[in-house]
């Protein structure tokens, strides 16, 4: 087998998954003695669920019924149901699946496939954004941000997340990084915000990928256009950042 073939095969599909599968095995495990479901199994169910594009956990567990290839294609001993999935994976803390998303990058270096990303002067374009993943009037954790409305008084629940990825113009593929979630830290009393996340995300970003030459690319209000600016030049970062009115389209 050539070389360049020996590096294709840990692309493929398959060997991916194994490998995220054993990262998966690494993540500690709060339950006492030796659970029906293993945690990697629980963590690569919901990793299957998304790369499925299934609606809903209940739509997932359906699947799992009547799909034989589920548990040889994703390495998965036993799935667990919808509501086993919500037991096992909300308290897990999102830091312990850093190593999930370096895993495959690693790999896209040693097979020489992440060079063809590069856009300008060797670096990559990291595209890098807020979204919401949670809103809810009645459920809510203590790390949930809160939204009162002025004039009625009533509270809404949320949690937000600062999103990244490797990202090119001539590719549909992006390659995605490790999230920075806004959500109310330890501790604090006040909302987190966008602007305390970029710098958690930006620091660790850095040590994840200490010598990446990357252009952050991303919209911002004018209020928050300068400490960006000082946080992308702290860690060596380049920027394109569009600065528009709070609230303008």
């Amino acid at each position: 087998m050539s070389e360049s073939s020996k590096l294709r095969k840990h692309l493929n599909a398959d060997a991916l998954f194994k490998a995220l599968h054993d990262d998966f095995s690494n993540v500690s495990d709060f339950r006492q003695g030796v659970p029906e479901i293993s945690m990697a199994d629980a963590l690569m169910s919901g990793f299957a669920m998304f790369s499925l594009k299934d609606p809903s956990l209940l739509a997932f567990d359906e699947r799992r019924e009547i799909d034989q290839n589920l548990r040889t294609i994703y390495n998965i001993e036993k799935e667990p149901c919808d509501t086993q999935m919500r037991k096992i994976l909300d308290p897990v803390n999102p830091e312990q699946l850093r190593p999930a998303f370096k895993g495959p990058i690693r790999q896209l270096q040693r097979g020489k496939i992440l060079e063809g990303m590069v856009f300008f002067e060797g670096c990559y374009l990291l595209s890098l954004d807020g979204t919401g993943f949670f809103s809810s009037k009645k459920l809510h954790s203590e790390i949930c941000l809160k939204k009162e409305n002025s004039k009625t008084g009533e509270v809404t629940y949320h949690l937000q997340m600062l999103g990244a990825a490797i990202v090119h113009p001539a590719f549909k593929e992006v390659i995605p990084l490790s999230p920075e979630f806004i959500v109310k830290q330890d501790g604090q009393n006040k909302n987190d915000c966008e602007r305390n996340a970029a710098k958690r995300f930006f620091e660790k970003l850095r040590k994840d990928h200490p010598h990446f030459c990357l252009i952050v690319a991303r919209e911002i209000t004018c209020e928050l256009k300068c400490p960006h600016i000082k946080e992308a030049q702290k860690y060596n970062l380049h920027y394109i950042f569009l600065a528009g009115q709070r609230g303008a389209r």
